[in-house]
């Protein structure tokens, strides 16, 4: 029974993963095309997502420390799915194991890559936005450096975009 409720919660992972992977390319397209509101929207989406995938981990758990417990096992072992598979000895059960344990292993490479490259996506969004803040503001790094009074040139203040007049 306890195995059912591990097939039934990787089951359940590897659906949410699958939406998490919908929803990070609903985002990679939304940082690509400028939209903030829908990058807002897939972020609310994932965190919702999260705390699904986190209860139904916790089911997992629960479901391997009922396995063991059947299996006459009284220790609390947090066990891998392939350490798993190794008490199994229905070979039908332990397949499935093993098809629902590459599947979800597949799943989260997927989505590590996914993540990365909106990761990169968004770094280059804001390093493009600081460089144009930098053009916009045009300070000179040489006020910063201590000068001799008397060496100092007598040019007009610089000014910036925004400190000039309408």
């Amino acid at each position: 029974m306890s195995l059912l409720q591990v097939t039934h919660a990787l089951k359940q992972l590897i659906e949410l993963h699958e939406q998490l992977i919908a929803v990070g390319e609903e985002k990679k397209q939304a940082i690509m095309s400028n939209d903030i509101s829908v990058v807002t929207h897939c972020v609310a989406k994932e965190a919702q997502l999260v705390k699904k995938v986190n209860v139904a981990d916790e089911g997992r758990v629960n479901g391997v420390y009922g396995f063991l417990r059947e299996k006459g096992i009284r220790s609390q072992l947090n066990l891998t799915i392939t350490e798993m598979t190794r008490l199994v000895f229905d070979p039908t059960e332990r397949n499935e194991l093993i098809v629902l344990q590459t599947s979800l292993h597949e799943q989260l490479s997927r989505l590590k890559e996914l993540n990365a490259i909106n990761k990169d996506l968004i770094e280059q969004s804001l390093t493009f936005i600081d460089y144009s803040m930098n053009l916009i503001v045009n300070q000179p790094e040489d006020h910063m450096i201590y000068q001799n009074p008397s060496k100092q040139k007598l040019d007009a203040p610089n000014r910036n975009y925004f400190d000039t007049r309408a």
